[in-house]
């Protein structure tokens, strides 16, 4: 039987429209971790064309989530120009401030991303802790940034008492933050709560049974979970964690290793703590994972130039990390959505 060509033209036009509509697929977790730690080639040329004028020898140390990982200088041009056009309403930050930092030498550092430009993370010097960090996708036109702090007004550090010192509340520490999303030509715009899932909750029988672990008395409250932000320097990826603290001469039991949320944290005294999920950048948008492949939460290295974990971290320890990458962001093996 003779195919009508006008028909054929047609079915393979609704076909190609069809696919065009889709919305793009979620990067899978090997893309994420081969693009995040790319060290040849044109990745490591625009981090270190990005990094020519600085100084990124072993010796600068900083706050998280530089920790010693930080060169010396000014920052990229993108970023300077995002942090003069970021919007007076951002807390314990105005526009004359904002111009005072975009022209002195910071601390940071150029990672490789999901686009055609690299990632930045820079701690910015402050009075109160405050860093930014870029995140780019496949819209070269198209940048977010994710800003924590500063945590308290920086004209107010100086010269007064400490108890009128305006800070954020002690609740919004390392949990408060802001992206802003910013297009070609336009100024930054807050998409907070477009582009980032719900923080983290607890059930009431969550709080009651995490409150020993952090305080003689009481319970635990959703404030208590606060994001590890310790690889952002290597990858896109934060982590939702609540660690055992001690208060004054309360020392809390050790977490159980069958806790459902429980997991072994290295840097953490080699302790249980509770995971309460990974954020991960795909390149669109923030995503809440259960669980991601061990490259996308590597362990921390120590200084720039080292690639060598400790002779003691081992990654099996920690329940979360896969240790093949099936998952795949958004996609049927997706847990985001899971709950213990």
């Amino acid at each position: 039987m003779l195919l009508n060509p006008f028909l054929a033209l047609t079915a393979m036009t609704i076909v190609l429209s069809i696919a065009s509509c889709r919305s793009p697929a979620s990067p899978d977790s090997s893309f994420l971790a081969s693009r995040a730690r790319e060290g040849e080639g044109r990745g490591e040329s625009k981090v270190n064309a990005m990094e020519r004028d600085a100084d990124c020898g072993t010796s600068a140390i900083t706050d998280p989530p530089l920790a010693d990982m930080a060169c010396a200088g000014h920052l990229p041009e993108h970023l300077v120009e995002f942090l003069r056009s970021m919007p007076d309403t951002h807390l314990f930050l105005n526009a004359s401030e904002r111009e005072e930092i975009a022209g002195s030498p910071q601390s940071f550092k150029v990672v490789s991303g999901l686009g055609e430009r690299p990632d930045v993370v820079a701690v910015i010097s402050h009075s109160s802790l405050f860093w930014i960090r870029s995140f780019e996708g496949p819209d070269p036109n198209v940048t977010v940034y994710m800003v924590y702090g500063p945590d308290c007004d920086a004209s107010s550090a100086f010269g007064g008492f400490p108890a009128k010192r305006k800070c954020r509340s002690e609740d919004s520490y390392l949990r408060d933050f802001t992206l802003y999303l910013v297009s070609k030509g336009r100024p930054p715009e807050d998409v907070t709560s477009t582009l980032m899932p719900p923080l983290p909750r607890m059930s009431r029988k969550e709080q009651l049974r995490y409150g020993v672990y952090l305080r003689p008395e009481g319970e635990a409250s959703e404030a208590d979970i606060k994001l590890d932000v310790s690889r952002l320097v290597h990858t896109p990826v934060l982590r939702w964690v609540m660690r055992p603290v001690q208060e004054g001469d309360y020392e809390p039991p050790d977490m159980p290793a069958s806790d459902p949320r429980a997991f072994i944290d290295y840097y953490w005294g080699n302790r249980n703590v509770a995971h309460f999920g990974f954020l991960v950048w795909n390149g669109r948008r923030m995503e809440l994972r259960e669980t991601v492949s061990e490259a996308l939460w590597p362990c921390r290295v120590s200084g720039p130039q080292s690639r060598n974990c400790d002779a003691g971290y081992d990654g099996s320890a920690d329940r979360y990390l896969t240790r093949v990458a099936t998952e795949r962001p958004g996609g049927p093996d997706d847990e985001s959505t899971s709950h213990h």
